[in-house]
């Protein structure tokens, strides 16, 4: 039987980022890595500026410096019908960086296991979680052909969309296919801006392309469900949207079988990001389509946030995860509804979609502090929703101002009615989760000082406003102690805090 204060399951980009930043506040770290071949993966290569400063921050500047990456001024929207590219840079010079996903990660990995106070084991993977309260977790893993078990005060969930360790913790997940990735690469000098992501939108389908190493780029074209390689053979109409030698380029490497990657886009949405104390890191906790790149800087988004809970309450792990769970709250939800809108946009194929297009366009065009909002939201730079509902609305004008234009990008008053019920649900969607995010806050604000003061004696307040949104679990006594049972310890609170 081993002891540690904090297992992680998972030696990917959160897994590294989390190990790094417990590390840091003086825990012993476990790492279990599943040592899959990340040579394979069509995952995560892109990261923008907010990414590159948690990296950073969280000791990592040495990695950074030693990558072989390419810089990231922003982003080129390629339109498909009318043909326009619009370049929309990161604000203030911010530079983001783009490079293979092992060189990306591996460098990590490596680095983390020099970390005082982490030791990383690989191939490791958690078999079972057998015991999990507030008081702390009991987990089996397997390691050189040996199962063990552990002891911790922590446990990390860092393992992925598809998160075993979630589904082990018995936490629920909403789950929705959206669409079948393509990977291959081609020669970066096929791109029009090669110090920028690149989007096309409009065509057949949606495709994202970056250089990620000098002289390559990839390109990953978004294909409907149920998709394969044969798919793209037969229907050569589906990289119309793609500029022509590109296309052909994408053409050539679609003969190279060995190196095309194919994977699957998703909605992994848990309910909750803890559980007694176990937590939830990075796509375990939340996973949607890769268009807006933005998952590896919310992962480090995760790690830091993560640390700066347990700094605050470093003995009280029920406490920090709650914190944890309401910090990370805003940022996550505005993420996964801005990459649930642009997708609808950027390859929905109805007529509404179609105008709320030509609205992004439009609006781009003529407004460059639009274009900015658009970038820090994208980027991961802007975390309130409310700010997204506000762009979402100016986009909606602007479609109707395009079509109004004799000299806009396309449409005509037929088509309102078609963006408005394509429009309508994701715009009351945003807006509805805006007023919630504000509400929240609002709550928290007011609730705080109160609820310390009631649980002081030095108030008493309603119950039904003294009852914690984040309500926390009953304190831990000498008597049930978890290594006293080996069955959780009755609560009066609830020991699981909302997403």
């Amino acid at each position: 039987m081993e002891d540690a204060e904090v297992v992680i399951a998972g030696g990917g980009p959160a897994g590294c980022a989390v190990a790094a930043a417990l590390a840091e506040l003086g825990w012993s770290v476990l790492l279990l890595d599943a040592g899959v071949d990340r040579h394979k993966q069509l995952a995560g290569e892109l990261l923008h500026p907010a990414g590159i400063r948690d990296l950073r921050a969280l000791g990592f500047g040495d990695v950074v410096e030693g990558w072989t990456a390419q810089p990231v001024k922003g982003f080129a929207v390629r339109f498909h019908a009318p043909a326009r590219t619009l370049v929309l840079p990161y604000g203030r010079g911010l530079t983001g960086l783009s490079l293979e996903h092992a060189a990306l990660t591996l460098p990590l990995l490596e680095s983390v296991s020099r970390r005082r106070g982490v030791t990383v084991r690989a191939p490791a993977r958690v078999t079972a979680v057998e015991h999990n309260c507030e008081h702390g977790v009991r987990l089996r893993y397997s390691h050189a052909g040996a199962e063990h078990t552990v002891h911790a005060r922590l446990l990390v969930a860092a393992d992925g969309r598809a998160s075993p360790v979630r589904r082990m913790l018995g936490i629920a997940e909403h789950h929705r296919r959206i669409s079948t990735m393509l990977g291959v690469t081609v020669d970066s000098d096929c791109l029009t801006h090669p110090d920028h992501g690149h989007q096309f939108v409009g065509g057949a389908v949606h495709a994202l392309a970056y250089a990620i190493q000098p002289g390559v780029a990839r390109v990953m074209v978004d294909l409907p469900l149920g998709s394969t390689l044969q798919t793209v053979r037969a229907q050569p109409d589906l990289l119309l949207a793609l500029p022509p030698r590109l296309r052909e380029a994408v053409w050539r490497a679609l003969e190279e079988r060995p190196a095309v990657r194919m994977a699957s886009n998703d909605d992994w949405l848990a309910e909750t990001v803890w559980m007694g104390s176990a937590v939830l890191v990075g796509d375990a906790a939340a996973c949607c389509h890769p268009l807006t790149a933005s998952g590896m800087a919310s992962c480090f988004h995760d790690a830091r946030a993560l640390q700066e809970s347990l700094h605050r309450h470093p003995d009280d792990v029920a406490r920090a995860l709650e914190h944890y769970a309401h910090a990370r709250r805003p940022a996550q939800r505005t993420r996964v509804a801005l990459a649930s809108a642009l997708y609808s946009a950027f390859a929905g194929r109805d007529e509404g979609m179609r105008a709320l297009r030509m609205g992004l366009l439009h609006y781009w065009e003529h407004s460059p502090r639009g274009a900015r909002a658009s970038m820090a939201l994208l980027s991961s730079e802007e975390p309130r929703m409310r700010v997204m509902a506000r762009e979402y609305l100016r986009v909606v004008f602007h479609a109707f101002a395009a079509m109004l234009s004799p000299n806009g990008p396309g449409g005509s008053l037929r088509s309102t009615a078609p963006l408005l019920r394509s429009a309508g649900p994701p715009l009351r969607g945003t807006v509805a989760s805006a007023v919630e995010q504000v509400g929240s806050w609002l709550h928290h604000r007011v609730r705080r000082p109160v609820y310390t003061l009631a649980r002081a004696g030095w108030a008493s307040p309603r119950r039904a406003f003294a009852s914690n949104r984040y309500p926390r679990p009953r304190q831990t006594t000498s008597r049930d102690s978890f290594a006293d049972s080996a069955t959780p310890a009755p609560s009066k609170g609830r020991t699981a805090g909302t997403q």
